[in-house]
């Protein structure tokens, strides 16, 4: 603050200075004891400058001049007003009022959460468009910068794996293609597009979260440009903005897309040879907690068959049929799969699976299941079907917040478990972690170029477990946080553990 600077003299001059120029003069203007006087044009031109600092402290005063001036009658001096406030909303947690910050996130300019109780009437009064009007101003960017990119062959936003990308093909085109394709995905060069019948914007969960856009009513579209294209496995279902996607039964997905040089399709077998079955276990903690077993054909108890104790056993379906398959084609060794149902995720009981499956967001339930599932869950296994005792032959298997969980189970149980299979894991190692490097199991770490977070952090414990000189293997592949990667990876991990 510059209290010995003349107030006016300095608004005289910000409106023609260059952006340093007007942080300089923003920095003198702050705080000044002027500033609650001010009215008309000149809190608007001090409203404007203070914006332009930069500074999150100054949008508060920004946004009270800039109102202060709306109601003298400056024209403009409301929709700042409104986009200052939704700024200070942002910044501290909540959604914007007005709905008039925008921001570029994947490559698309998207719109930040709005307050619904805020209509249209109290934007109209500060001379702010619909809010239909501001979407649709996002959608247009969104479709410039999508163009831009479509004429630049290979471009990608710097450190993003794919982006949207638009030609503005023509729907005949589309129908066609889909026909000849005989699928609602196919890729020209290193861009995949999607096409769908739909009335309302869908998006091709669970990978690329980018709202389809409309080529013609009832007909959509999403063109997305993919680094290394030609190795991708990518699964999708057409989910609509908003809701829930399909999962847990087989062929839920709408389709599946792999590149020419992606790791071939497993088989996968349907009826099984072996078995899956459900059971309740008994926990002290939990009362009766789901399980669900896979036992290889011809597997008896006591037989020596290695054992892997699998998180989301309630998913293991996926898993058993590939496995299942190769076993009898001899790219696997026989194995029995003990999977623990997941507590719920859900809108109405919250995540209770992260609580359960994750260090430091509650210390009780997480200690719980992890005396559930290193205790009671491998006692009942043991007792249950004879599978083996000895860390050899053990392993502990998850994915997502589950690979979160199984790096957990290796640091803190290494002496019970030769071997941990952990896949996209969101949680990376925390730099006070202390590694038995000669007592710990191999780990074994798979995650895709596609899932942003959880390849970093599983990138960041593939660096870590080298850094220790642990023994492990990533592998990386060209997908998103995708089930068919994982079922895919889990047979070439026992491969590793037990061949």
């Amino acid at each position: 603050m510059d209290t010995d600077v003349d107030l006016r003299t300095l608004l005289a001059v910000a409106p023609g200075a260059d952006e340093a120029a007007r942080v300089h003069l923003a920095d003198r203007l702050r705080g000044h004891p002027g500033l609650g006087g001010l009215s008309g044009t000149d809190a608007y031109v001090a409203a404007d400058l203070l914006r332009s600092s930069g500074a999150l402290a100054d949008l508060p005063e920004a946004a009270r001049l800039a109102r202060v001036a709306h109601d003298d009658g400056v024209a403009g001096a409301g929709h700042l007003h409104a986009n200052l406030v939704d700024q200070v909303s942002l910044y501290s947690g909540r959604p914007q009022p007005y709905g008039t910050v925008l921001v570029e996130h994947e490559g698309d300019v998207v719109q930040p959460p709005v307050d619904p109780s805020v209509d249209d009437d109290a934007r109209r009064v500060l001379g702010v468009p619909s809010l239909a009007e501001l979407r649709a101003e996002a959608e247009r960017s969104s479709r410039e910068l999508a163009r831009e990119r479509a004429a630049t062959p290979g471009l990608l936003p710097r450190s993003q794996r794919f982006c949207r990308v638009w030609t503005d093909p023509d729907p005949a085109d589309l129908r066609a293609r889909r026909d000849a394709e005989g699928s609602s995905a196919w890729a020209d060069g290193d861009v995949l597009t999607f096409v769908v019948d739909s009335a309302v914007p869908v998006v091709a969960s669970p990978t690329f979260p980018l709202p389809s856009w409309e080529v013609e009513p009832g007909l959509h579209a999403l063109q997305v440009r993919v680094e290394r294209l030609e190795e991708a496995v990518v699964t999708y279902t057409f989910v609509p903005l908003g809701g829930v996607p399909r999962a847990g039964t087989r062929g839920a997905h709408d389709g599946r897309f792999r590149g020419p040089s992606a790791p071939p399709e497993q088989r996968s077998n349907d009826p099984l040879r072996g078995t899956l079955t459900d059971h309740l276990v008994a926990s002290e903690p939990f009362g009766d907690r789901a399980v669900s077993v896979y036992r290889p054909a011809g597997h008896r108890p006591g037989d020596g068959t290695p054992v892997v104790y699998a998180t989301d056993g309630n998913l293991l379906g996926p898993y058993a049929r590939r496995l299942d398959a190769a076993i009898e084609d001899g790219h696997c060794p026989p194995v029995v799969l003990v999977g623990a149902h997941a507590a719920p995720s859900d809108h109405v009981h919250g995540n209770q699976r992260a609580l359960e499956y994750l260090v430091g967001f509650d210390p009780a339930r997480f200690a719980a299941h992890e005396r559930f599932f290193t205790d009671e869950l491998v006692a009942w296994a043991e007792s249950t079907f004879g599978v083996p005792a000895e860390r050899a032959r053990r392993a502990v298997f998850g994915c997502s917040d589950g690979g979160g969980h199984a790096l957990t189970v290796a640091r803190r149980h290494g002496d019970r478990f030769a071997h941990v299979i952990a896949c996209s894991t969101g949680m990376p190692p925390e730099a006070q972690f202390r590694w038995d490097v000669d007592g710990a199991p191999f780990v074994h770490l798979c995650a895709g170029t596609l899932e942003g977070g959880f390849h970093q952090a599983t990138e960041a414990w593939a660096a870590f477990l080298h850094l220790v000189g642990a023994r492990h293997h990533f592998t990386e592949r060209v997908a998103g946080h995708d089930l068919v990667q994982w079922a895919e990876e889990l047979p070439a991990a026992l491969r590793r553990a037990w061949v």
